[in-house]
């Protein structure tokens, strides 16, 4: 029983160790060390650690290239709609009451309504909306 109690252990303390050392450096992360000073003051460990992890890097998280400049209109659905995979094509799939995202693309028609293409989880695909 014993023995079973620190092969146990000892594997799981070996893959915890191993899961954090492959783990993934933190993105805009920067590790500051501060020497000891020669005034015979020391700075432990514990410090050290407390004032790096208090610092961020001066870096922005979103780039000035991520930024949407012309955001694409969202579509409240209020009942399920059938999605297509090109304006009176064929039906892929239909979507439950939900906001969807469109891609821009919108063809006009006269008297049936409008189609718009959106984003599903099959990719781009079109919606009939009907004119009110």
């Amino acid at each position: 029983m014993k023995k079973t109690v620190s092969f146990t252990a000892a594997l799981g303390l070996a893959l915890s160790l191993t899961a954090g050392a492959s783990a993934a450096p933190i993105q805009g992360y920067t590790e500051t060390v501060t020497p000891a000073s020669t005034s015979g003051t020391v700075t432990t460990a514990e410090e050290t650690s407390m004032e790096s992890s208090m610092t961020l890097a001066n870096e922005p998280i979103i780039e000035a290239d991520e930024v949407v400049m012309n955001p694409t209109e969202i579509i409240n659905l209020m009942k399920r709609t059938y999605f297509y995979d090109m304006p009176n094509g064929k039906v892929i799939g239909a979507l439950a009451p939900q906001m969807v995202d469109t891609t821009g693309n919108e063809r006009q028609m006269l008297w049936t309504g409008e189609w718009v293409e959106i984003y599903t989880w099959l990719g781009k695909a079109w919606i009939h909306m009907e004119k009110m």
